[in-house]
């Protein structure tokens, strides 16, 4: 072999070690490329040590699609696919002190309306944290709330998914259709002219979309206490 071909194979072999580094690699503050019989938990669990911190993935990757594209925003822990490119973040101190046993319920696949209800406040609470993240990048009040509304409406839907009662599920889509004219809750267009009707302007009007997508319900929660 001369040293051209020897150059161009020690070159190749080094590109071919960049490009594939990310996606094999899972370690924080890096990206990764889903493969077969990945799932957030366990990816958590080899990134951190800890399979509870999976929701650190969900943020950090759809904080980065705001900025990247190339990077899917998760709205379901249940639906990851081949290919699909996640940014595993660094660990916060927090969460480095977090025990495993005090984060129980988001080690498996939720199961019980209780342990979905769970789930879902999850996914509502972080979207007051994700706004503060669009605000820094400069994104619209309009957008943030329609992004903010998003977010909760998909958290929504999963929710039901998961329900095993699906005649519950009905009975929840029929009040729904006969209080907001959707099975599926109130949608953006409702909330912004139910806003206005009451004489706040239209950019109050989004401010008080995101503020509410943020919310969990004490009533609902107090169930599962």
């Amino acid at each position: 072999m001369n040293y051209k071909t020897f150059f161009s194979s020690l070159v190749f072999a080094s590109l071919f070690f960049v490009l594939t580094n990310n996606s094999i690699a899972q370690t924080p503050n890096s990206s990764y490329i889903i493969k077969k019989g990945d799932w957030l938990r366990n990816i958590s669990q080899r990134a951190y040590g800890n399979p509870s911190l999976y929701t650190q993935i969900i943020e950090g990757t759809n904080e980065r699609h705001l900025l990247d594209k190339s990077f899917q925003k998760i709205t379901n822990v249940n639906s990851l696919r081949i290919g699909q490119k996640i940014w595993i973040p660094a660990q916060t101190t927090s969460s480095k002190q977090t025990n495993v046993a005090d984060t129980f319920e988001l080690v498996s696949v939720p199961k019980t309306n209780c342990e979905i209800r769970i789930w879902y406040n999850y996914q509502v609470v972080a979207i007051s944290k994700l706004n503060e993240n669009w605000i820094r990048h400069g994104i619209s009040l309009k957008e943030r709330a329609i992004k903010a509304y998003e977010l909760r409406h998909s958290a929504r839907v999963n929710a039901r998914f998961m329900m095993a009662d699906k005649a519950e599920v009905k009975k929840i889509q029929e009040r729904d259709q006969q209080k907001y004219g959707n099975p599926d809750g109130p949608t953006f267009n409702y909330l912004v002219k139910k806003t206005t009707a009451k004489g706040l302007s239209i950019e109050e009007a989004y401010q008080k979309i995101i503020e509410s997508s943020s919310r969990v319900s004490k009533v609902y929660n107090s169930d599962c206490a």
